[in-house]
């Protein structure tokens, strides 16, 4: 049986997103999640990002993409009068603090969309505007920081191939690290949402962020972790997932977490016990992604802070998933894919420009 350390524990935290390529061929993260998002990308979250920033540490950004392959299999536009929010924890319940909030208006002939930025703090009154202006535009925001909107390259990297053929057994015959390697999400592009504020505009360092939107009121997407949605809820329940809230996700969902780590095994073989499962499923709910502000280190650091662009996820989650090797001898800890097709910028918007 095998024994879970603490550290261990927390990197099975994001195995999730590993093993989440193989519900969709184009998938990262929480793309094409669950059927209501498939039929509008403009409001299918795809990653969630949050660090602070290198080029202010007294500052921190927060990025939510939406639209996966951004005019290829999704337009490269917001859909207008909906929401885009990013939800803050700031005491570690689980529970919204401070909430911003990002709108759009209607698609002009040249393409551009108005925007619009407000935040809320829970308990203190309504939403005060932070900034408007137009998509593609760095806008200041009131209090200190930056906004802007519009499309951006895609910034996951991965051999999606090779993961495909060598560890899903697709029965391909691409292997990791053999001098073909491709980052499947070269050259895709997403629409993107990028806010950086001050540090100082939280109640605590440490604080909790998921992404939600919301279509005419209702929540229809939201994210946290990478991949939750798409692996661990059936896919009976994922639209269900997707319009509840972190708060509640101890109570109406750990336990479905916990089933369906049950099914998944080490690549020996070895199933995971009913008290692996449940402490794995204890880690992952509810689906917050937590970071502490002061902290520069990011999702590779244990235990995982927020999660940066630039942070090679797959090379840890190939090491947690395989236990370090691969066909009982060779040590499988990494794609050989160690950073995005074009280099992110340490200057907002941190983003590479859209193919």
């Amino acid at each position: 049986m095998k024994k879970l350390s603490k550290t261990l524990i927390w990197c099975l935290a994001v195995i999730a997103m590993v093993i989440g390529f193989a519900a969709q061929n184009i998938g990262a993260a929480d793309h094409l999640d669950a059927p209501l998002v498939q039929a509008d990308g403009r409001t299918d979250i795809n990653d969630i990002y949050a660090f602070q920033s290198p080029s202010n540490p007294d500052n921190v950004v927060m990025i939510m993409t939406v639209n996966p392959a951004a005019g290829v299999i999704s337009g490269d536009t917001f859909r207008p009068n909906s929401a885009y929010e990013f939800m803050i924890d700031e005491t570690g319940d689980s529970k919204t603090n401070a909430q911003y909030e990002i709108r759009f208006g209607s698609v002009k002939a040249n393409g551009e969309q108005s925007i619009r930025l407000r935040r809320r703090d829970i308990g203190q009154g309504g939403f005060v505007t932070l900034a408007t202006g137009s998509t593609g535009e760095h806008l200041s925001v009131n209090g200190g920081g930056y906004l802007t909107a519009g499309t951006y390259d895609d910034p996951f990297f991965f051999d999606l191939v090779a993961f495909q053929d060598q560890v899903l057994g697709a029965g391909g015959s691409r292997a990791f690290c053999d001098g073909q390697e491709v980052d499947f999400f070269a050259g895709l592009n997403v629409s993107a949402i990028v806010l950086e504020v001050p540090r100082s505009s939280f109640d605590s360092d440490n604080i909790g962020i998921w992404g939600r939107t919301r279509v005419n009121g209702p929540q229809v997407d939201r994210m946290g972790r990478p991949a939750i949605n798409t692996v661990l809820i059936p896919s009976g329940q994922k639209d269900a997932f997707n319009q509840t809230a972190p708060v509640t996700d101890v109570a109406n969902w750990q336990q479905t977490f916990s089933d369906t780590m049950l099914f998944l095994s080490g690549l020996d073989g070895t199933p995971y016990s009913q008290a692996e499962a449940d402490g794995i499923a204890a880690v992952l709910a509810p689906d917050i992604l937590t970071i502490d502000t002061s902290n520069p280190a990011g999702f590779n650091s244990g235990p995982l802070n927020g999660r940066q662009l630039a942070d090679d996820v797959i090379d840890l989650e190939l090491v947690v998933v395989t236990g370090g090797f691969f066909g009982g001898s060779a040590v499988l800890s990494s794609d050989c894919v160690d950073a995005n097709d074009v280099p992110f910028s340490a200057n907002f918007p941190y983003l590479a420009p859209a193919h």
